[in-house]
């Protein structure tokens, strides 16, 4: 019988100790690949001697990589051999190919590592919902278990440690990452933030000359108790934070300075306008002033509830508000305003010259129009031009202002949060 050619044969893990048999797939199904062991003889895992005495055959079915989409399955005629060593416990013992797959595997040793390969970047389910789309059907726990199973590297001290908190859940439970700051490479992870556990880490590993981290007092005991020979500093990134969210409060109590300090964009020179008669709300107008008096009626609420001695804690369980709420509301000293929402403008105003011609010309069909400002460049959808057009039909021409004439921009104040990063910027930028 002739060799398969060499295609076919790499089809195998390790075409050195396997031989391939044959390869068949029904209609739509997987690919089933027999193959054998090519040695004709096998070492005992407990006492390593080598063995020629078959005792018998058994099949093993193992999931592969997929091939051309579909699911790949090796059916390995596998063997067991006795144990002829006289001083051994075992009298049998099933061949082991470990390039091929682990022990009691089920999966070849080149799927297995793919798949962690890969939940290490995507995790359980997601990457459980990728890899079935890509024909290695495994269930997120499969992934999860191979990903816990995988030895982790020696823990090694380190000469700058970084050390800092991470989230089980936020604002519930913490723990204590420590990373290497000449490496960038995270060292170990702890299951809590506690001063503890923080020295109890730094004194079983020991060689830290610099401890950098945030400015939490449990942080700067664990670093005293567990290394004291260390030279401890806060890292820029906590001294920035720090920075701005206290400037950031201090701003929230000067919003009238903030809008003074804005340059007006209008000129002194321009004439006044004239008084207009008050325009009548919409419905949406009259929704948003309703709102609008609900949240000062509670910012009212929670400034008395302060002035009569309550905690924030307290005034959160009683109003049933969160806590940065009403943090925010005692910090600003005024009734905090939402900003306008910021909308762009529809890209179909850069046409408004020309579709106003074209109407003024007759043409009143939106399809039409909208396939001649297509052709200058226009990428919007249709729908877009149909409301353009229903407004011509109701309201004519004269309520599309003319773009060579634009609304002079008002200055706007920023935020209390864009006015501290701006302050934290250096001077140049």
């Amino acid at each position: 019988m002739a060799s398969p050619p060499s295609h076919v044969q790499a089809l195998l893990p390790d075409t050195s100790c396997l031989k391939l048999k044959s390869v068949k797939q029904d209609d739509g199904g997987p690919v089933l690949i027999r193959a054998a062991a090519t040695s004709s003889v096998a070492y005992c895992p407990s006492c390593h001697q080598a063995s020629h005495s078959l005792h018998s055959n058994y099949a093993l079915v193992l999931h592969d990589l997929p091939w051309q989409g579909s699911v790949d399955e090796i059916r390995l005629d596998a063997r067991r051999f006795r144990c002829r060593a006289k001083d051994c416990p075992r009298s049998t013992f099933a061949e082991v190919l470990p390039s091929v797959s682990p022990p009691h595997g089920r999966q070849t040793s080149r799927l297995a590592e793919t798949i962690r390969l890969v939940g290490y970047v995507l995790g359980g389910e997601a990457r459980a919902r990728l890899t079935q789309r890509l024909g290695m059907q495994t269930s997120p726990d499969t992934v999860l278990r191979k990903l816990k199973a995988w030895p982790s590297a020696p823990v090694q001290g380190a000469r700058a440690v970084g050390i800092d908190d991470w989230a089980w859940r936020k604002r519930q439970r913490y723990g204590t990452i420590l990373v290497d700051l000449e490496t960038h490479a995270p060292i170990d992870l702890l299951p809590d933030r506690s001063a503890d556990s923080v020295a109890t880490w730094l004194q079983s590993h020991l060689g830290a000359e610099v401890i950098s981290r945030d400015r939490a007092g449990l942080y700067t005991d664990g670093a005293t108790r567990g290394g004291p020979q260390a030279v401890q500093v806060a890292d820029r990134f906590h001294l920035m934070c720090n920075l701005t969210t206290a400037v950031e409060r201090i701003l929230e109590q000067k919003r009238t300075a903030l809008a003074k300090a804005i340059v007006p964009v209008v000129a002194d020179s321009a004439p006044p306008q004239a008084e207009s008669t008050p325009k009548k709300k919409t419905r949406p107008e009259q929704v948003s002033e309703e709102r609008r008096q609900c949240r000062v009626e509670r910012y009212n609420e929670v400034v008395e509830l302060h002035r009569k001695g309550m905690s924030k804690s307290e005034i959160a369980h009683t109003l049933d508000m969160e806590g940065k709420t009403i943090r925010r509301f005692l910090r600003t000293g005024q009734f905090p305003e939402r900003a306008k929402p910021h909308r762009r403008p529809p890209g179909i105003k850069k046409y408004q010259e020309f579709l106003i011609s074209r109407w003024a010309e007759g043409c009143h069909n939106a399809t039409e129009l909208w396939h001649e400002i297509q052709v200058q460049g226009y990428t919007g959808g249709r729908s877009t031009m149909t409301k353009f057009v229903a407004t011509l039909r109701t309201q004519g021409t004269k309520y599309f202002r003319p773009t060579a004439a634009p609304r002079q921009p008002k200055a706007k104040p920023p935020s209390p949060r864009q006015a501290a990063m701006l302050l934290a910027r250096r001077p140049e930028n």
